[in-house]
């Protein structure tokens, strides 16, 4: 009763115009052969003028779609994009968790979840270890793929041309001397983590922070997030520690991977 009056008394905060998207969004969901104007207006009870907005709003951000021909309307593939990331989120939450625990105790060291969305890193959750010294104050929203050890982990299986048109997209930025920006030496590097299975990058966005990352696959064969160990640079010693923990990363990568449908071994 308590959840329910909380309801109510949210209720009033509610958007007509959203309320009334949701309806169309729900009544297409129902008609797998679309439907034309009249009818979701004769159905809905939303005006025309009103159910034209709305729809073409909906449409702009590809949650419709429109038959020039029928002049029929159908559920656009945004919707399918957000149904398909809220169940790999749902798994990679669920099951990121003890292999993040494990990796963090492991190494010592910060970790993170992250995923490559729109051609830019998102970084989903962290995990200290009682050992590790807060090298992030705080998650940023987005952060490039060129210059971050996630990025370029991720970057490394996808088809040539789709790391080419992210570039082109966002370019490659310099944020400091490190940064490497010529695009030859940059697919010459994919080689290299292909090769090695994972990726490193050393200060070339934080100048402070060595990370080093592997990719996790899901059931549709592609890199769906990656998990990333965050090392202070001046605490890196020799490289006999960065591949320590490039095989460590890997390893509970590839058994994410193995729990999550994906492939065990990445193809070179």
């Amino acid at each position: 009763m308590k959840h329910h009056s909380t309801f109510e008394t949210e209720s009033r905060y509610l958007i007509p115009s959203v309320e009334r998207a949701v309806q169309v969004l729900g009544l297409l969901g129902r008609e797998p052969q679309g439907m034309v104007l009249a009818d979701m207006a004769r159905e809905t009870g939303i005006p025309k003028s009103t159910l034209f907005r709305i729809l073409v709003t909906l449409r702009k951000h590809h949650c419709v779609t429109l038959d020039p021909e029928s002049q029929t309307y159908r559920l656009g593939s945004y919707l399918f994009e957000l149904g398909n990331k809220f169940a790999e989120q749902s798994d990679l939450f669920r099951i990121a968790t003890r292999y993040m625990q494990a990796l963090a105790l492991e190494c010592g060291e910060t970790v993170f979840l992250s995923k490559l969305e729109d051609g830019e890193v998102v970084y989903l959750r962290r995990m200290d270890s009682p050992k590790s010294v807060a090298v992030v104050r705080k998650l940023e929203s987005r952060v490039p793929a060129h210059c971050t050890a996630t990025g370029v982990a991720l970057l490394a299986w996808l088809p040539r041309e789709e790391v080419e048109e992210i570039l082109d997209r966002h370019g490659m930025e310099t944020y400091n001397e490190a940064t490497l920006t010529d695009r030859d030496l940059f697919m010459h590097r994919l080689q290299d983590v292909r090769r090695r299975q994972y990726a490193v990058v050393d200060g070339e966005y934080n100048k402070e922070l060595l990370c080093v990352s592997a990719p996790v696959w899901d059931h549709s064969q592609r890199p769906c997030a990656a998990l990333t160990v965050a090392i202070l640079s001046s605490q890196v010693a020799d490289d006999g520690r960065i591949v320590r923990v490039g095989k460590s990363v890997r390893r509970a990568a590839r058994n994410m991977s193995r729990e999550l449908g994906g492939r065990e071994s990445m193809p070179a």
